[in-house]
């Protein structure tokens, strides 16, 4: 029986080889959905809170255009004077493969006059990367409450 085998490998292989036939596509080289969900992160120093601050930004986005993306999310913060958490909505433009630049429009709260109170914000931001795993980006802030200009470094992984 091991005779056999061995002598039938050849042919085997020989004909094997000429009705080789391509394989479909994995779902990763189909093209990409325009459906996508996203977490981000940031930080800043505010002098009125005794620590940084945290903002953690998760959401939906959906691709109109190959580098249009518009998005709908949630912010979650850690300030003690103004709460940023809430819903968030915007758009995302990719300028180039280096360059993006994003617009959002967000809800928030902050206490004035003992009592809580409620806004919108607007934010744009810039991002430029400087190598696959390294950017550069800058942020204007505008609340009723606080303005805010953040410049800094990004890290991908």
């Amino acid at each position: 029986m091991k005779a056999v085998s061995l002598y039938a490998l050849p042919f085997l292989l020989f004909c094997g080889s000429s009705l080789a036939v391509e394989l479909p596509a994995l779902p990763s080289q189909h093209n990409q959905s325009p459906h996508n969900f996203f977490v981000s992160s940031g930080s800043k120093s505010s002098s009125a809170d005794s620590f940084d601050v945290w903002n953690i930004d998760s959401g939906y986005s959906y691709a109109v255009f190959d580098s249009l993306d518009v998005y709908i999310g949630a912010r979650l913060n850690n300030s003690e004077l103004s709460n940023d958490s809430g819903f968030l909505s915007g758009v995302n433009y990719q300028v180039s493969d280096r360059i993006s630049v994003k617009s959002t429009l967000r809800g928030y709260q902050y206490e004035e006059n003992n009592e809580t109170q409620g806004g919108m914000a607007a934010e744009i931001s810039s991002r430029m990367r400087l190598t696959e795993n390294l950017d550069v980006h800058a942020t204007f802030d505008f609340e009723k409450v606080q303005q805010g200009v953040e410049v800094g470094l990004g890290f991908r992984f």
